[in-house]
């Protein structure tokens, strides 16, 4: 008479059942892990500028930008072109204190500022300001502006854009830098 032993076919069969059940889920739990490991980083890379854009719309201020000091304007009117920096962010770089642009700012004796956008409104090229003829000259198609802003001849389609300025605690001039539209007769923010 025959004893059946553990190694029998039929005691070892659970046992091998178990085992493979065993390292099935093991490789199961080790193969997810190795998936998603890389995959959050990625996944958070991809969505960092959407969660940032959320933060800074949150936290931004109101639109002006520190341009110079009131006494680097002068008295008599003339007006003095003045860089504008801010920094510059796209997705994912940020750019500090980079020119986007600049403006002119004059003050009359009594001490009243006034800002315009350097920007042609024609067609976008820079302005500059002709001491001698007192006037404000576009060299790309000869538009020219009187020292309000307000147009010398029929080229451009409007006035000069004059942008709002203020003068802070510190005695500092800040403008609210925007961009316009060039070439319409309306005054339309582009940014």
């Amino acid at each position: 008479m025959s004893k059946p032993t553990s190694a029998s076919p039929a005691a070892g069969a659970p046992a091998a059942q178990r085992r493979r059940f065993l390292a099935g889920l093991a490789a199961g739990v080790i193969g997810t892990i190795v998936a998603v490991v890389p995959t959050i980083p990625g996944i958070a890379f991809l969505l960092h500028p959407l969660l940032k854009k959320k933060k800074a719309g949150a936290a931004e201020g109101d639109g002006y930008v520190k341009i110079t000091t009131v006494e680097a304007i002068p008295k008599d009117g003339s007006p003095r072109a003045f860089p504008v920096q801010m920094d510059i962010q796209d997705a994912w770089n940020k750019y500090p204190d980079r020119q986007v642009g600049s403006v002119f700012l004059s003050r009359n004796e009594d001490g009243q500022l006034k800002c315009f956008s350097c920007v042609c409104p024609h067609l976008g090229c820079t302005i500059n300001y002709e001491e001698k003829a007192k006037l404000y000259l576009c060299p790309c198609h000869a538009s020219s502006f009187k020292l309000d802003g307000e147009r010398e001849n029929q080229i451009p389609p409007r006035s000069m854009d004059p942008l709002e300025v203020r003068v802070n605690e510190k005695n500092e001039v800040e403008v609210k830098y925007q961009t316009f539209r060039a070439g319409t007769s309306e005054r339309k923010v582009v940014s």
